[in-house]
């Protein structure tokens, strides 16, 4: 009997054992012979592996396919930005350990990691730093005076409340913009739904997802073309996003296991959750280089020093400019406690989002600036209770949609 992964799977191999998903459920039974959409399911529901008849997976087994050396760089890399692991649990060590094996099949394929900024000596304030004050409020209010959410989001939320709303009304809205209808039919049908059958109509869609499910995916959409115009000597937009659709998705994947309803406001709030630091940016290019800079010497976290250089942190901006857009109190307060889920007016939730933020930035999937992580409180991953299974199949699930989500939010 052997263990092979998902990705090895092959089409007429044969179980050894009952299969069941992530979550206890039934799939298929022992001496089951595989086929192909059974393979594409196991990967939509989460399945990391099987075990088969005849066949032995080096995936699963570290040391066979992965030469030492190469675990050896990738250890020392991801050493080089975790928080020591001195002291760490299950949790935080299961993701230290996706990131090496991560990082080490890259490295295995030629890949070298993107090295880390470097900082050799204490950075310079820029001039005039000290004689400058500076206000979240000021600088987010000022930004909103110059980026209007889009009208479509608010439209839709209109039909949506109106007494006398249908899944017919909502569509004629939504078929007002092209580019976004695309957009929600490709997700509604990607791996992030995981539905067997096609969905060929917004209608359709809102009839299975249900109209708030749509208005959280038009918010996510629109919000992807408010700062498409930043010019990329300020922050590199297209990598910003990545780490915010990273963040999005495991928010909602690690919400999905635990059960919680309504689990798309965690996707919205990820995906939201860093706009404060593009404001930050391009109004305060220069003391945005003395935090990064300061980051990169002192190997802290961003938000620790722009706590530093400016007295508040990129979710206080944040704050500002979604209640000024109007967003949803239950999406707002999961991004304002994202960097502070254990303050006393934190939402139990907004746990949800700081640990998705930590595996992003340890997956080094995209980035909004941040290099070093400093490790989340004991009681967060007590809260999350993720055991080897859940975290296994969040990490391989996340990965995958959002190579799906990129594409069909940033190349649609």
């Amino acid at each position: 009997m052997g263990r092979v992964s998902v990705n090895n799977l092959r089409e007429g191999m044969v179980l050894e054992e009952d299969l069941s998903a992530p979550n206890g459920r039934f799939i298929l039974g022992r001496g089951a012979a595989l086929k192909e959409n059974h393979i594409r399911m196991f990967k939509i529901w989460g399945v990391t592996g099987a075990s088969v008849e005849g066949a032995e997976d080096g995936e699963i087994v570290l040391g066979e396919n992965l030469r030492e050396e190469a675990l050896r760089s990738a250890a020392a890399y991801v050493d080089s930005y975790f928080p020591p692991p001195e002291g760490e649990t299950a949790a935080p060590a299961g993701i230290r350990s996706f990131c090496t094996r991560k990082f080490a099949g890259e490295i295995s394929s030629g890949k070298t990691p993107d090295p880390l900024p470097a900082m050799k000596q204490l950075p310079r304030p820029p001039e005039g730093h000290f004689g400058r004050t500076f206000s979240a409020y000021g600088l987010a209010k000022n930004e909103v005076r110059l980026v209007s959410f889009p009208d479509i989001y608010f439209k839709i939320q209109e039909v949506i409340n109106s007494p006398i709303s249908s899944a017919t009304s909502i569509a004629k809205v939504v078929g007002k913009d092209p580019s976004l209808t695309a957009r929600l039919l490709r997700l509604v049908n990607s791996s992030f739904y995981g539905f067997p059958n096609p969905i060929l109509s917004i209608p359709r869609a809102i009839a299975i997802i249900g109209s708030n499910e749509l208005t959280a995916l038009a918010l996510a959409v629109s919000t992807m073309t408010v700062f498409r115009h930043v010019p990329p000597a300020y922050v590199d937009m297209k990598s910003l996003w990545k780490h915010s659709i990273a963040c999005g998705v495991f928010s909602r994947l690690l919400a999905y296991s635990k059960r919680i309803r309504n689990e798309e406001r965690f996707f919205l709030a990820g995906l939201l959750h860093d706009l404060g630091r593009i404001i930050l940016y391009t109004k305060t290019p220069a003391e945005m280089t003395y935090a990064l800079e300061l980051s990169f010497f002192e190997r802290i976290p961003l938000w620790r020093a722009e706590k530093r250089v400016f007295g508040f942190d990129h979710a206080a901006v944040g704050k500002v400019l979604l209640e000024e857009w109007n967003i949803p109190e239950s999406i707002r307060k999961l991004c304002d406690f994202h960097h502070s889920p254990l303050e006393e007016d934190a939402p139990e939730e907004s746990a949800f989002v700081h640990a998705a933020d930590y595996i992003a930035n340890g997956l080094r999937t995209g980035t909004s600036g941040s290099a070093y992580l400093s490790a989340p409180a004991p009681e967060i991953w007590d809260y999350l209770g993720l055991d080897e299974g859940d975290l296994e199949s969040v990490l391989v699930q996340g990965e995958r949609q959002i190579r799906e989500i990129m594409h069909i939010f940033l190349v649609a």
